[in-house]
């Protein structure tokens, strides 16, 4: 029990050291109109965003037949799921590897020369009030932080697998007590880079800008090895564990 624990704290631990999650809240966070509610909206929308990414892993662990119930998973699609499971996350984890031995630099959404990515241009053509740069109504600026932290921590192609490897992790838990403390687990650490904006403001208002470069200076020298190792340790154990119950074996 003590490794399904492990891989779910893992995985929530491979989101907190995750640096676009934070960066982004914290320059919502520091929203001139209305940065509290920004920073607010940013969390409901993070929290939201989670969910319902680890509900998707739920889901995938039901129908693909893994269960708790069983003592071996129950054919090969629940194989081939944990397979791509784990070979996401070691993908992701070599990806964050390689920008750490490229020393990469952290994309900063807040500097003019900054080159979204193509989906995110093609969003902002569609719906320009999704640009952080666009000058909206209090109300709308509300609207596209909690858009935004449910975008960064729910559909984000870095967080979007580790949450549903979560979520299928969970479902292999027999107790419900103990899925119930894997669930507080993995939520409550996944959790943090969407509500510290908030903490932030209200402890300390207009500290965002200092604290999101003092940071960036630290993820750039440590945050992505920890990533790295925590997601593939983490696929190496998912991996390992479907060669083990692999049908036919």
């Amino acid at each position: 029990m003590s490794s399904h624990f492990a891989v779910l704290a893992s995985l929530a631990l491979a989101i907190f050291f995750s640096p676009e999650t934070l960066v982004l809240g914290l320059i919502i966070a520091g929203d001139k109109k209305v940065p509290r509610l920004a920073a607010f909206a940013y969390a409901i929308g993070g929290i939201l965003g989670i969910a319902f990414a680890t509900g998707i892993g739920l889901w995938i662990a039901h129908a693909s037949g893994t269960g708790a119930e069983a003592v071996k998973h129950h054919g090969w699609p629940s194989f081939v799921v944990r397979v791509a499971i784990a070979v996401a996350l070691l993908t992701i984890g070599a990806r964050r590897a390689l920008n750490a031995m490229r020393h990469k630099p952290i994309p900063d959404i807040a500097e003019p020369e900054h080159k979204p990515s193509r989906i995110r241009a093609t969003l902002t053509r569609r719906f320009p009030s999704l640009d952080l740069t666009a000058d909206l109504p209090a109300p709308r600026r509300v609207l596209r932080a909690g858009l935004a932290g449910f975008a960064m921590c729910g559909l984000h192609p870095k967080v979007f697998p580790i949450a549903i490897a979560a979520g299928h992790q969970i479902v292999q838990i027999a107790r419900p007590g103990e899925r119930a403390l894997g669930i507080v687990i993995f939520a409550v650490i996944a959790a943090i880079p969407a509500l510290l904006p908030t903490i932030i403001d209200v402890v300390k208002p207009g500290a965002t800008v200092g604290i999101k470069e003092a940071y960036e200076r630290i993820m750039k020298v440590h945050g992505r090895w920890i990533g790295a190792l925590l997601l593939l340790g983490a696929g190496a154990f998912v991996g390992f564990d479907a060669w083990h119950d692999m049908p036919g074996r």
